[in-house]
């Protein structure tokens, strides 16, 4: 027998009406109602939408495959139009960004043979192929640069790291393409880029070789602490869009701690909590390091980036 029940919960689950004239606002509002994952993207687009409103300062924070995709040139949509206001990725994240203005990368499969791939010298993200010929060309790129940095009187007794991107988002405006980069963008509209870590990665790579040479070349990674913890103390209103997990889901988080955490924060990712990982570590757990606000302004949607992000900035930047 069944317990006579309460009626408790707010709101009644349905979808989208498709019976009428499609409308967009329309179409992006019944995700509240529809359940699920789809309920927590309504949210993530209504804090996003206050977070402008607000004019919070809004640090955005993504992991490296995040450029590998598709998604880069969303995020260089935001940066170029300035509706960002603070970065922070892995390296990955910039090196790709950069060799994209040289050559694209290329579709592939989940399922193409390793072996093949590597006779043929075609590195594979997921179902993205990435051709040897881009790093090759990275690889001169990055002995010039360096090479620039080296000789430059402004930095003959070393640069700090968040120098060190400026410069490279500077440097790139020979390039082709150059105005399909953030990096680029970043540095022309003067929004903070933190790589970390910076010595992963092809960079790190080539900072290594380039030292074996010039034992006194030397960079500062303090600053960019420096720097991302003066632009949270100093922000009237702080909102935090986070996709994936690693160091600059973390790095922002952390920072945040000193204003008692972000006033809105939107997580997306598909870690799970119980295997205490940053990408799994969830609203609540933030709220309980002083991360995240104690109040409502805050969600995690559960999903694949590439699926969730688009939707994020169709609904919150385009309507």
């Amino acid at each position: 027998m069944f317990k006579r029940s309460k009626e408790i919960g707010y709101g009644v689950v349905k979808g989208y009406d498709f019976d009428g004239p499609f409308d967009i606002k329309k179409f992006f509002d019944a995700y509240g109602e529809t359940g699920f994952q789809a309920t927590n993207l309504n949210k993530a687009i209504m804090l996003t939408k206050e977070m402008r409103k607000s004019k919070s300062t809004i640090f955005l924070g993504f992991t490296s495959n995040i450029t590998t995709s598709g998604l880069r040139d969303i995020i260089t949509y935001l940066v170029k139009n300035k509706l960002v206001h603070f970065i922070v990725t892995t390296t990955g994240g910039i090196e790709e960004d950069i060799i994209k203005t040289h050559g694209p990368f290329l579709h592939g499969s989940f399922d193409a043979d390793g072996a093949y791939l590597r006779k043929n010298g075609v590195n594979r993200s997921g179902n993205i192929f990435v051709p040897n010929e881009r790093y090759i060309w990275f690889e001169s790129f990055m002995k010039k640069f360096l090479s620039s940095l080296y000789t430059d009187k402004r930095y003959k007794k070393g640069l700090d790291s968040v120098l060190f991107v400026k410069e490279l988002g500077a440097s790139m405006e020979g390039i082709k393409n150059h105005e399909d980069s953030f990096t680029y963008w970043a540095y022309k509209n003067n929004i903070p880029i933190i790589c970390t870590p910076l010595a992963d990665g092809a960079i790190g790579d080539h900072i290594y070789f380039f030292k074996k040479e010039h034992h006194d070349f030397n960079i500062d990674l303090s600053k960019e602490v420096e720097l991302l913890y003066d632009t949270v103390l100093n922000a009237e209103s702080t909102g935090a869009i986070l996709i994936g997990g690693s160091v600059p889901k973390h790095h922002i988080m952390n920072a945040l701690m000193l204003r008692d955490g972000a006033d809105y924060t939107v997580y997306i990712n598909t870690g799970f909590e119980h295997e205490g990982s940053n990408a799994g570590a969830n609203i609540e757990e933030a709220k309980s390091w002083g991360k995240a606000a104690l109040d409502k302004n805050n969600v995690k949607v559960w999903g694949e980036a590439t699926i969730i992000f688009p939707l994020l900035i169709a609904a919150a930047f385009k309507l």
